[in-house]
């Protein structure tokens, strides 16, 4: 044990004499713990931690492999009929959801602003099992007549990021 604080000792009299070095050490020695604590932190967040929905570990996310028939875009996007078609004849999954992304435009008082949204079926909260902080949430109603709902749900960070937290008039 002595041979160790000696060993202390001595690194800490040289780093004394070369303060450039120390300031690098440091620097260095900073720079690492910051950077794995960001990696960490994400792969926490990302990975380890359960999506914030009744029951994360029943969710599935439907693909089939082969030609694009009755989808749209890419390999991951069923039509909207196709969508309807599953739901209605499902007898294998607690529900089927739809969702898709989608750049928009958000106007209010006069200001516009670019966000990135999903039109979503309106099964889709009852689904994932989750509810509004405020306010009400989609439901199947809203689904029955194309363009007779327009429904629009914030999500919270961009509620309190654009709005201040207050309800929009």
């Amino acid at each position: 044990m002595n041979a160790l604080w000696r060993d202390i000792r001595h690194a800490a009299r040289g780093l004394r004499k070369a303060p450039g070095f120390l300031a690098i050490v440091i620097l260095t020695l900073g720079l690492g713990i910051g950077a794995n604590t960001a990696i960490f932190s994400l792969m926490d967040q990302v990975l380890l931690r359960p999506l914030p929905v009744h029951d994360p570990a029943g969710l599935v996310l439907l693909d089939g492999p082969g030609a694009f028939q009755g989808r749209t875009m890419n390999a991951m996007t069923f039509s909207y009929p196709m969508y309807k078609d599953f739901r209605d004849r499902n007898d294998v999954f607690t529900g089927v959801l739809a969702r898709f992304p989608l750049s928009m435009t958000i106007v209010w008082r006069g200001a516009s602003e670019r966000a990135n949204g999903e039109l979503v079926s309106g099964n889709y909260f009852d689904v994932l099992g989750v509810g509004p902080a405020l306010g009400r949430v989609f439901n199947a109603a809203d689904d029955q007549t194309p363009g007779a709902h327009p429904v629009a749900i914030l999500s919270y960070g961009y509620w309190q990021r654009r709005f201040g937290g207050t309800q929009p008039s």
